[in-house]
C-alpha cells in the first residue's frame, strides 16, 4: 500500500487514518467497469444511497469488503484511481493468478454488484501546496495512484514541472495510455515516459512506449530534477527494492522521497524485517465459538495463566491505540518494562517507516468493526525493540468489543521469529547463488 510516515514515540496515531474512525461501511454498487489492458480493470463505485462519495484525496485509497461464496467476507485495500469528483469513485485491480477477490472481481462482479466500502484514507498523496517539481515512478500497477493524482493535477491547471514516468512489461499489460496523453497534454508543464521492459514486436516505440528497458537511477538523475522534486514511487516490491533506497543514497530526502508499494511489505533496506502478509490459516473456518474449561479449571485461570506467560507477547491497545495490556513476554520480546509501555502508543514497538500503513489498517477496522486478521490468519511485521533493534514478529489480533458490538480496542499475540526469518533469507540467498553459478 502508503509513504510520508512519521510519528514520535509519544504522539498520537496517525491522523490522517484516526480521522476515518468515527466513518462505518456504506454500500456502493458497481455502476461501470472498463479493460484497462489484459491484467487490469477498472470498477467505478457509486454509492447507494445516491449522495455523493466521502471526499478524498488523490493517492488515498478504499477499503473494500465483498462476500465471496466459499471466501466469505473478504476485506482488500484498493487504491482510488481517480480524482475527487463528486460523482462515484474508481479503483483498478490487477487480476492476481492467486488473489481471490482479485479473481472474483475481475471474473464474476458485474454492473450491479453491491459492496461495501469503509471511508478513503492513506497518506500517499500530494503535498498541500504545490511549490517543488514533482516526478512520478511507478511500475505494473502501481500506476494507479499516480493516474488520480495526474487527474488531480491536470483539473487545477498546476504549473509546476511534472515527470510522470512509468514502467510496464509490454503493451499487452500497459494500461491508461491513452489517458495519461490526454491528461500530460492538458498541463502546462509536463511531460511523460513510458518504459517497456520486454517490448513486443508489434509494440511501436514513440507511439506506445519511449524507452525500452527498466528504469534506472542514472537515468533519473539525467532527466529529472532530482535534486529539488517530489518524487512519488508506487510499484512491486522488486521494483521498489531497486530505486528507493539507490534514491536515498543520492541524496532525495526523507521529506521529499514518498513511497507506496503493493503486495508484501518487506523492509526495503533489506534490514530484518518481516513482510506484512497474511499466511492462510490451516483448519476449519471461521465460527462463533466460546471455549468452555472442564476438569476442575476456569476459563479466568487459564486466561492468566496465558496472560502472565512470558513465552509469548500479550499486547492489548484500546481504540486510539495506547497499550493497555503489557505482559512479561511483551516485556522480554521488546525490552520495555510494563510500567514504561502502560499508556503509551503502539509506535513503541512500530519501526517509523510503518507506522502510517499501521495507522490507516488500525482506524480502518475499528470503524467497521471488521478484520482480515484473527480467524487463524498470521500476520508477519517488522517489530522495533527498546534499543533500536529491527524484528521479525508473527502474530494474530482479536477485536475487543462492547455490548453493543462496537469496537473497543485490539488484542494480540505477538513471536519473535527473527531468528527463523533470518535462517530463510541466508537460505534464499544461498539457493540464488547456486542458481546464477
Amino acid at each position: 500500500m502508503r509513504n510520508d510516515e512519521q510519528a514520535a514515540m509519544s504522539a498520537a496515531p496517525n491522523q490522517a487514518g484516526a480521522a476515518n474512525l468515527a466513518g462505518a461501511t456504506r454500500d456502493y454498487r458497481i455502476s461501470a467497469r472498463r479493460k484497462e489492458s489484459e491484467i487490469i480493470t477498472s470498477f467505478e463505485l457509486t454509492p447507494l444511497d445516491g449522495a455523493a462519495p466521502p471526499p478524498h484525496v488523490a493517492g488515498q485509497y478504499l477499503t473494500l469488503f465483498a462476500d465471496i461464496p466459499g471466501l466469505g467476507e473478504a476485506k482488500r485495500n484498493y487504491t482510488i484511481s481517480t480524482a475527487p469528483n463528486g460523482d462515484h469513485l474508481r479503483v483498478s485491480v490487477k487480476r492476481e493468478p492467486h488473489g481471490q477477490v482479485s479473481r472474483w472481481l475481475h471474473d464474476t462482479a458485474q454492473i450491479g454488484t453491491r459492496l461495501a466500502i469503509a471511508p478513503p484514507a492513506g497518506t500517499f498523496v500530494l503535498p498541500a501546496t504545490r511549490e517543488r517539481p514533482i516526478v512520478m515512478v511507478s511500475g505494473g500497477v502501481g500506476l494507479t495512484p499516480m493516474i488520480a493524482m495526474l487527474e488531480a493535477l491536470a483539473a487545477e491547471k498546476a504549473d509546476v514541472p511534472v515527470h510522470f514516468v512509468h514502467c510496464a512489461r509490454d503493451g499487452a499489460v500497459h494500461a491508461f495510455g491513452g489517458h495519461v496523453k490526454e491528461l500530460v497534454a492538458a498541463l502546462p508543464n509536463a511531460r511523460a515516459t513510458i518504459f517497456y521492459s520486454r517490448p513486443r514486436p508489434q509494440d511501436r516505440q514513440v507511439t506506445d512506449f519511449d524507452v525500452a528497458g527498466r528504469v534506472t537511477l542514472d537515468w533519473l538523475k539525467a532527466e529529472t530534477p532530482l535534486g529539488t522534486a517530489d518524487l512519488y514511487v508506487c510499484g512491486p516490491l522488486d521494483f521498489l527494492r531497486a530505486l528507493v533506497p539507490a534514491l536515498a543514497g543520492a541524496g532525495v530526502e526523507a521529506g521529499r522521497l514518498h513511497y507506496e508499494f503493493f503486495g508484501p511489505v518487506e523492509d526495503l533496506f533489506d534490514e530484518a524485517g518481516g513482510a506484512t502478509a497474511a499466511v492462510p490459516a490451516t483448519g476449519g473456518t471461521a465460527m462463533d465459538y466460546q471455549a468452555t474449561a472442564a476438569g476442575g479449571f476456569t476459563r479466568e485461570e487459564i486466561g492468566d495463566g496465558l496472560l502472565d506467560s512470558a513465552a509469548d507477547a500479550v499486547v492489548a491497545s484500546d481504540r486510539d491505540g495506547r497499550i493497555v495490556v503489557w505482559n512479561a513476554g511483551a516485556a522480554r520480546i521488546f525490552g520495555f518494562s510494563e510500567a514504561e509501555a502502560l499508556g503509551q502508543s503502539l509506535d513503541i514497538i512500530i519501526p517509523e517507516p510503518f507506522r502510517a500503513r499501521h495507522w490507516e489498517g488500525y482506524a480502518e477496522t475499528v470503524a467497521s468493526g471488521k478484520s482480515r486478521y484473527g480467524a487463524g490468519d498470521l500476520l508477519a511485521v517488522p517489530g522495533l525493540t527498546r534499543d533500536g533493534r529491527r524484528i521479525s514478529l508473527e502474530f494474530t489480533i482479536v477485536l475487543l468489543k462492547d455490548a453493543a458490538g462496537e469496537v473497543r480496542g485490539m488484542a494480540s499475540v505477538l513471536r519473535d521469529v527473527t531468528r527463523r526469518f533470518e535462517e530463510t533469507r541466508a537460505l534464499k540467498k544461498e539457493l540464488a547463488a547456486l542458481k546464477g553459478g
